[in-house]
């Protein structure tokens, strides 16, 4: 892939990886969940991630796809989420 496909792919994810974020922060603020807590119930699961680092991932939306689900779980996200996510990732993508 050359330099121009990246940054073209780049510009095409941002409205993804914005949406999930900030779909995330606002399911952590809705249960009242810091990011202490996240990385809390992460590690009762056998996953660890300190908070500074889920902080990180969270706000770049750097993560995988297991660890998402994971997030999700722990937040207890329902069916919605991609629907959700989605919705606003087209709100963005109008901008």
């Amino acid at each position: 892939m050359d330099h121009k496909q990246s940054l073209d792919n780049h510009r095409a994810l941002t409205p993804y990886k914005q949406a999930t974020a900030r779909y995330i922060r606002a399911s952590m603020a809705l249960k009242n969940v810091r990011y202490n807590d996240l990385a809390d119930a992460l590690a009762e699961r056998g996953i660890t991630v300190t908070p500074e680092n889920l902080r990180s991932k969270v706000s770049k939306c750097m993560f995988s796809a297991d660890l998402f689900i994971a997030i999700l779980d722990v937040l207890g996200v329902e069916g919605g989420a991609l629907t959700d996510i989605l919705k606003q990732t087209r709100e963005l993508q109008k901008q």
